[in-house]
């Protein structure tokens, strides 16, 4: 019986996290080269879902490390890589960029340099799309 009642708490939680992985998915991100790639704005995204953006193209679609750095490289405005859209350029490399304040965490695209880990940034995965949910 008891387990039973775990299987189904389990099998009950799953929507919940399909839907947010389901989100994640829609993003698009375009590889640039090999430390560059580029994540376009779609419908309602703020700086949270450029981040999300980032930690999904570095930890799914990628297969790299959870605390690999991520860096602003260009900020908000045309894209590079899908003409007529918005984007932001994010690296894994900080050459030719300004030096990162360590005492400071923010949440922008609009300053080349911004810098958080991958597993920083996915927390706002979360906070992104789970707003609409709740």
């Amino acid at each position: 019986m008891r387990h039973a009642l775990a299987a189904i708490a389990m099998i009950s939680a799953l929507p919940l996290v399909a839907a947010t992985t389901g989100e994640e998915d829609t993003i698009v991100i375009n590889p640039i080269n090999a430390t560059d790639f580029e994540v376009i704005q779609g419908t309602n995204f703020g700086a949270a879902e450029f981040w999300c953006g980032a930690a999904t193209f570095i930890e799914r679609r990628s297969g790299r490390s959870e605390l690999t750095a991520l860096y602003v490289k260009r900020p908000r405005g045309p894209s590079v890589t899908a003409p007529g859209e918005m984007g932001v350029v994010f690296s894994t490399s900080d050459a030719g960029l300004p030096p990162a304040n360590p005492d400071r965490v923010t949440l922008t695209v609009r300053q080349p340099g911004a810098t958080l880990k991958s597993f920083q940034a996915r927390r706002y995965c979360r906070d992104a799309f789970t707003r609409s949910t709740k």
